[in-house]
């Protein structure tokens, strides 16, 4: 008989498997196993069995294969892959693919090379190698490995621009537009001491040095030329050394404070400690004077009898900080009006922990409660009418607020008030602390009501609902919207925005998370311009108003 032809013989047919009965088949019925065993000299491997994706252990050792086919990568839940005792003469670069991977046997092989996609396997715990003719010497210590060969991984090319998104120019109702406008960044850059190989093992370790980064970060500042750029998590000694010397040389100030644990270090070990900036450009707008808010100062003083604010909210060193700005360079209307317009903006970064939402719902509260008491106090001091309250100074708020847009924080900011039991207040005990609030705002909510507990501003965001970006913090663990521009409604407007990074682009070149050769930090920056508006009144009608200037790069 013909070698080549003896399988098409009835008595050499092969023979076939059912890994599912017929029956259970047509039904619908789900799998439970979840590992497979397969030996006896095996070739070559059926296309079926990489739509096994339920599949969490595949056994493929002592057997013949040469060739391990591109499709291993669609299965996707394996965490133990055993190809020991094969002829592998080479391993597609789709195995980088299974990042659910611990355990991966490749020992008794042919192998000479070890394709470099390997090196995304970040949770690899076991690699057995041994037996293998390699072309190349190696490390035998696993996390080096894998560190070789993703520092060697091709880059892939420049991602696409990122697309401003032009919004509708009408001024909400009872305001008129002025033309006057400006743009604004919020930036969590990551600093130095968090960027670590054991958080973002994803990551070529030569893209997460400092001197990498930060330079494409001091790029990107430069690309966007916010008028103001928030920036959180500065390193002081990063901000003396590059940050301020770099933008004061591109026509900004700026105002700096660290966390609260700074003042409890020497001066040796300060300069490490990270805080919040708010950079601005000195031809567009003049400092006023500036605040920071130290959530655990803040906590300390109501910490009276309240074991929650103490123990939970006290130990917590995240601060937000805030300046008053004059708006400088005025034409058309906003320049004959009696006194120049004020924008108060705030910068702040929130406690991280999920665990911890009730630390991050009260130092948002504090947050607002002293912004409002710094917007009081400059209507005194500007001479502005205090019969039009603190919604008469705009409020520009951002930061990373480590909040999802379902969440208390979110909803307190955006509607005003949030209820006293609020899930995310975990029934810890605040009663006493959110009580003096409102008594000394005089915001008691009536007897027949549930309790809330509210602020004055009437804020907006610029990545609302109908223009949130699928994600402003993208890692391995975490992929989702933490980060924000809430504005007053009404006085100033939002005109761009600027959207997130390509999603094609991310899915094409199989891009896990950030920080990344090209992406800088594990957030992304926002940014938007606003106009300023003003109130319609008899004496301005709204077409009067002179057409817009760009502030933002096209």
């Amino acid at each position: 008989m013909n070698p080549s032809r003896k399988y098409d013989a009835v008595e050499f047919q092969r023979r076939g498997y059912a890994m599912q009965r017929g029956d259970d088949a047509q039904s619908g019925k789900v799998v439970q196993w979840t590992g497979l065993e397969i030996t006896g000299k095996v070739r070559c491997l059926a296309p079926e069995l990489f739509e096994m994706r339920f599949l969490a252990h595949l056994d493929l050792r002592s057997n013949c294969l040469s060739h391990l086919p591109r499709a291993i990568g669609e299965l996707e839940n394996l965490t133990y892959l055993d190809c020991s005792h094969n002829c592998l003469e080479d391993l597609p670069k789709e195995i980088g693919e299974l990042l659910k991977l611990r355990d991966l046997l490749l020992n008794h092989n042919k192998l000479r090379e070890l394709p470099y996609e390997l090196g995304r396997l970040y949770k690899l715990r076991k690699l057995s190698t041994d037996n293998n003719p390699f072309n190349h010497d190696y490390p035998r210590d696993i996390q080096q490995l894998l560190m070789f060969l993703l520092d060697n991984l091709q880059v892939p090319p420049i991602p696409p621009a990122r697309k401003w998104t032009d919004l509708d120019p009408t001024p909400d109702a009872g305001y008129i537009g002025s033309g006057e406008r400006f743009t604004v960044m919020t930036y969590n850059i990551l600093c130095e001491k968090y960027a670590t190989r054991q958080l973002y093992g994803y990551c070529p370790s030569w893209a997460l040095l400092w001197s990498f980064r930060r330079d494409l970060i001091l790029k990107e500042l430069n690309l966007y030329s916010a008028d103001i750029i928030s920036l959180q998590e500065v390193e002081m000694e990063q901000l003396n050394s590059f940050f301020a010397p770099k933008l004061q040389g591109l026509g900004y100030e700026y105002v700096f404070s660290q966390k609260t644990r700074a003042k409890m270090l020497a001066e040796s070990e300060k300069k490490y400690v990270d805080g919040c900036a708010i950079f601005f450009k000195r031809s567009r707008f003049r400092l006023i004077n500036h605040h920071t808010m130290e959530f655990s100062h803040l906590a300390a003083v109501e910490r009276e009898g309240a074991l929650d604010m103490l123990n939970r909210v006290m130990p917590q060193d995240n601060i937000g900080i805030a300046v008053l700005l004059e708006v400088k360079g005025l034409t058309g209307q906003l320049r004959s009006a009696p006194s120049p317009p004020d924008i108060l903006v705030s910068n702040a970064h929130v406690h991280w922990d999920p665990s911890l939402r009730d630390v991050k719902m009260i130092q948002t509260i504090m947050l607002m409660h002293e912004l409002e008491t710094i917007v009081e106090e400059a209507i005194k001091e500007r001479q502005r009418n205090p019969a039009l309250g603190v919604r008469q100074i705009p409020l520009l708020l951002c930061g990373d607020m480590n909040s999802l847009p379902d969440s208390g924080v979110v909803e307190y900011l955006l509607k005003g008030q949030v209820a006293k039991n609020h899930p995310d207040f975990q029934d810890k005990c605040y009663e006493g602390y959110l009580a003096r609030l409102n008594s000394s705002r005089g915001t008691e909510a009536p007897s027949d009501t549930p309790p809330v507990v509210s602020h004055s501003f009437d804020l907006s965001s610029v990545f609302d609902k109908e223009h949130a970006l699928d994600f402003t913090n993208h890692t391995r663990d975490f992929t989702g919207n933490i980060d924000y521009i809430f504005h007053t409604s009404g006085f100033l407007q939002n005109r761009s925005f600027l959207n997130g990074p390509e999603p094609d682009w991310l899915r094409d070149y199989k891009v896990m998370g950030f920080p990344h050769p090209h992406f800088p930090s594990d957030h992304i920056p926002l940014v938007a311009e606003l106009e300023l508006c003003m109130k319609a009144n008899a004496s301005s009608a709204p077409g009067a108003a002179r057409p817009p200037s760009r502030s933002r790069p096209t």
